[in-house]
């Protein structure tokens, strides 16, 4: 049986038409491969691989350390660092604050680290540490020294100072005192209910642990003053501080809401 010539030169053309459409896919999916491919070499190349690192606030803490480990490191592709993972990682070091990771295409990392300063020395029913004004200790010697003030407070846990209100209203009091009233400061809680603190001397009652700032600033003033030896000065409402001559009852007064 014979086949009509144009019925096979249909099929043909059919034939030929599906094979240049195969064709054209392959081309077309050959060139997205070739691209991404090129794509992907680019982005793990040296051409956009770290560079240079630059940090800034680093004093005490460990980034340089942390960094390393992180791999942050010359060489390694600027698209597999994740600079917000970086920074939580790099916040983890008591010593840091805050920490800001920043890509700054093609190949270079900034590291901008506000550290914790060291306030006063806290002590626990577990012991001494120092301590930030926002309550984290920070790695230090066991035993305090004369060159920040001590803050007393052997009936809490370690674990709970960071978190205590009369802590971290003691911390900000020490942190607000100029420098030459600081060194022999000290900070006390009586009955569980007031925070009280000898500074040069004098036994001054602070209260509740709100306005802890004024109230440094308000015991500042009030020395200038030069009060007797031996008195009482309160601060309850910082704006109007009392002076309590040695021998004297001192009067109550309520905080300021």
């Amino acid at each position: 049986m014979s086949i009509d010539p144009r019925l096979m030169e249909r099929r043909r053309e059919v034939a030929e038409d599906r094979a240049r459409r195969n064709i054209g896919r392959l081309i077309r999916f050959l060139i997205v491969v070739g691209v991404l491919g090129a794509l992907v070499w680019l982005l793990l190349s040296p051409l956009l691989s770290v560079k240079e690192v630059t940090t800034t606030g680093i004093a005490s803490s460990a980034t340089h350390n942390a960094l390393v480990e992180a791999g942050v490191v010359a060489g390694t592709p600027m698209i597999l660092i994740r600079a917000e993972r970086i920074a939580a990682v790099l916040e983890q070091d008591p010593w840091v604050r805050e920490a800001r990771v920043d890509l700054d295409w093609p190949n270079r990392v900034l590291v901008r680290i506000e550290e914790r300063v060291p306030i006063a020395w806290v002590e626990t029913a577990d012991g001494w540490e120092r301590r930030a004004v926002d309550g984290v200790a920070i790695p230090s010697a066991d035993e305090p020294d004369d060159s920040m003030p001590w803050i007393h407070f052997t009936d809490l846990a370690a674990s709970e100072a960071g978190g205590s209100r009369d802590v971290l209203g003691a911390l900000e009091f020490a942190d607000a005192l100029p420098s030459e009233l600081r060194s022999g400061t000290r900070v006390r809680v009586e009955a569980n209910t007031e925070l009280w603190a000898e500074v040069l001397g004098f036994q001054v009652r602070l209260g509740r642990p709100i306005e802890m700032r004024a109230k440094a600033l308000s015991l500042h003033a009030l020395l200038r003053e030069q009060p007797p030896t031996g008195s009482t000065l309160t601060l309850i409402a910082p704006t109007h501080p009392a002076i309590s001559p040695p021998g004297t009852e001192v009067e109550g007064q309520d905080d300021q809401p």
